[in-house]
């Protein structure tokens, strides 16, 4: 008996969608996610923000990067406004591939060791950042165990070192809104296309001098010079909004 393809391809699309519509699981700080966002959508809203070119240079996301605040749950997506009060302790996150169908053997090979920061532009205000950046949080060795064939999801150990402990974002009064741009970091080495490239763990960083401009002393000096010092590339970003309350 010959097998129809139509029918074939209505049983496999519902597997699909339920595939990407999996629920996250919790594994402490970190979690597992099953989630898909388009990579021009992302760098699109990097750039109506001015943070490629202000704090990144272009370029293509190859991973999405969630982040929930507990306890409120309050996510961040892409430019929305969050509360002070809602950003007090450091988010949950994880990453995920953009295609349900992405090869997993550049930024999301098994053992790449990961590095998420937390940068400020903004410090002390978005018209006069005499401050900025500011480096708000280096949350480092965050390494992957497994990517499975089927989903491509990626799977991380429930721990990660602090290189700077996070520090809340708290804007001062009559400042405006300032931007807060989480970036994910990968060694630059685990991102060639060649197959036989080499597996990093413990990458050990240099940690920043201080939390203004990273230690560089000069204003708009931030994330991307100190990803460069450590030969790490971006392969993800995600960012918020929030203000004082007092304006």
């Amino acid at each position: 008996m010959r097998s129809n393809p139509l029918a074939l391809i209505c049983a496999v699309v519902p597997f699909l969608q339920a595939c990407l519509a999996a629920p996250t699981v919790d594994l402490g700080q970190i979690v597992i996610a099953s989630h898909s966002t388009n990579a021009s959508d992302i760098r699109a809203a990097l750039k109506k923000s001015s943070i490629i070119p202000d704090v990144l240079d272009d370029f293509t996301p190859s991973v999405s990067l969630h982040l929930s605040y507990p306890p409120s749950h309050s996510d961040v997506s892409l430019g929305n406004r969050l509360s002070p009060s809602d950003v007090k302790a450091s988010p949950f996150f994880s990453i995920s591939p953009l295609s349900l169908f992405l090869t997993p053997s550049r930024t999301l090979k098994p053992d790449t060791t990961y590095t998420l920061a937390l940068t400020d532009p903004d410090a002390t205000s978005r018209s006069d950042p005499n401050k900025g950046e500011m480096c708000h949080w280096i949350a480092t060795n965050i390494t992957s165990e497994s990517s499975t064939a089927e989903t491509r999801d990626v799977v991380f150990t429930p721990s990660f070192d602090e290189l700077m402990p996070y520090i809340p974002p708290s804007p001062p009064p009559k400042t405006g809104y300032h931007r807060y741009v989480f970036v994910l970091l990968a060694p630059s080495s685990s991102t060639e296309a060649s197959p036989n490239a080499v597996r990093t763990t413990g990458l050990g960083l240099k940690k920043p001098k201080d939390r203004p401009h990273w230690g560089y002393g000069k204003v708009g000096k931030g994330v991307r010079d100190w990803a460069e010092d450590n030969d790490l590339v971006v392969v993800g970003a995600n960012f918020f909004y929030t203000e004082n309350e007092k304006q």
